[in-house]
């Protein structure tokens, strides 16, 4: 079943980063394929689905636990900040966990097979890559009971913050990159260079990195190539069945 307010949230996410990639490209855009926007588009939608059913399923699993604490108490202003930290913070081994064991590298790869990133890279996931994710987001939402007004804040900052993170924009927050991640710092994660392997694993903070040795700052402001070696085909198919398949090259 088609979800319509998905579809509107997509549309909108274009019109305000199809005209700012335009606007303020930071590497000139490859020429349009095919193929490749077919390819992202079945992502948005089909993958899409598959994605927020899993995270359904992870939710309800969630809600069955039950909270193990109580955040109420704590002021909105300070739950805003708390919970992003602690999302991250998650998203930042889980994300370090993918890269290093081979086995959920065949699925994360997926992700980091995109050649040209742009808004539409955002969306290229697997569905169980992005429901393990999910997992992880959404377990101290739950377990530690924030409120729902936080909740809904700290969901549309990181929803918004992810897209603009792997956008063909030229945009930097200036000091506040010592702690925010900005588009460079992420576009270089998705390098295909070896010195930049397995670096800048933080969502939308770079302390982790900072602090746990995986910071790379690099001298040029973007990557001269992305993706990955071998790459699956350019095909929303072959891009959800392949993890599965054993004899796969998937380095």
């Amino acid at each position: 079943m088609l979800d319509l307010q998905h579809v509107y949230a997509v549309v909108l996410t274009a019109l305000i980063f199809v005209p700012l990639e335009w606007l303020l490209p930071a590497r000139k855009a490859p020429k349009p394929e095919r193929q490749r926007y077919l390819t992202d588009i079945l992502h948005v939608v089909i993958g899409g689905l598959l994605i927020r059913v899993g995270t359904v399923l992870v939710l309800l699993g969630l809600i069955f636990y039950g909270p193990v604490s109580d955040a109420y108490g704590i002021p909105m202003w300070l739950q805003i900040p708390i919970l992003i930290a602690m999302r991250d913070f998650g998203f930042y081994w889980v994300h370090r966990l993918y890269h290093s064991v081979p086995f959920l590298w065949r699925f994360h790869r997926i992700h980091h097979s995109s050649e040209h990133l742009d808004w539409l890279a955002s969306y290229r996931l697997h569905p169980l890559d992005q429901s393990v994710h999910s997992a992880i987001v959404l377990a101290p939402t739950v377990l530690l009971d924030f409120s729902p007004m936080a909740v809904l804040v700290v969901t549309a900052i990181y929803r918004w913050h992810t897209i603009l993170l792997h956008s063909n924009v030229r945009i930097s927050f200036g000091p506040l990159e010592k702690v925010i991640s900005a588009p460079s710092f992420h576009h270089w994660h998705h390098a295909n260079e070896e010195q930049a392997h397995d670096r800048n694993f933080g969502g939308q903070l770079t302390i982790w990195d900072r602090m746990f040795g995986t910071f790379y700052n690099a001298s040029s402001p973007r990557p001269s190539r992305y993706g990955v070696d071998n790459p699956p085909r350019e095909n929303f198919i072959t891009h959800t069945i392949e993890p599965f398949l054993p004899g796969k090259n998937n380095g």
